[in-house]
């Protein structure tokens, strides 16, 4: 559900005025604080795209997802959150996502823009960057366990070092394998498919 979601949302974006001006439109990178700020600055003006913590009921899912938007200018500060008719700016990002985003449909849902807030992060504007987070939800249903895919489990192998003495080398070849000596103290090798 959420993958789906984030997906449809990325696409709602891209697809719109606003995704049309921003060099990039993507899910959240999973990288380290440091290098992020430094990724955000070359991609810039960009909107990324994250899952936040959610709510269930019985009948009812309410997952929420903040679009997290990014300005830069290099004439000014100004220039980053007002825009300067080249570059877009911060503000006009917001007002085009809130505009895009509240009472938008993606993924089978209709998404409200619940609120919006601006970071104030010295790291930021040490790379003048503009920041601000808009928080969406919407009401779906929950996901079921029927419809589900995981998908088949084809294979398990494994391969046991007791007496942790085997080299990388030796495990790189048990990988393949390869269970010549030295061979592990124990391998297993289950196909679910086949049973037992």
């Amino acid at each position: 559900m959420l993958g789906h979601l984030e997906t449809q949302l990325i696409e709602l974006l891209k697809a719109s005025p606003l995704g049309s001006r921003l060099r990039a439109v993507d899910s959240l990178p999973d990288t380290p604080d440091k290098d992020l700020v430094k990724r955000w600055g070359v991609d810039a003006p960009a909107a990324y795209v994250v899952a936040m913590d959610g709510t269930l009921s019985q009948a009812l899912a309410t997952p929420q997802f903040v679009v997290v938007l990014v300005a830069r200018n290099a004439r000014s500060h100004q220039a980053a959150r007002h825009g300067d008719g080249k570059v877009i700016g911060l503000y006009e990002m917001l007002d085009a996502a809130i505009g895009e985003l509240h009472g938008g449909v993606a993924g089978g849902a209709s998404w409200e823009v619940t609120r919006y807030q601006f970071m104030q992060d010295d790291a930021l504007r040490d790379q003048g960057l503009h920041v601000a987070l808009v928080l969406l939800q919407a009401d779906v249903d929950p996901p079921q366990k029927d419809a589900v895919n995981l998908g088949d489990f084809l294979e398990f192998h494994t391969d046991f070092d007791l007496n942790p003495f085997a080299s990388a080398a030796d495990r790189q070849r048990w990988a393949a394998e390869d269970h010549a000596e030295p061979a592990p103290d124990l391998h297993s090798h289950i196909n679910p498919q086949e049973g037992s």
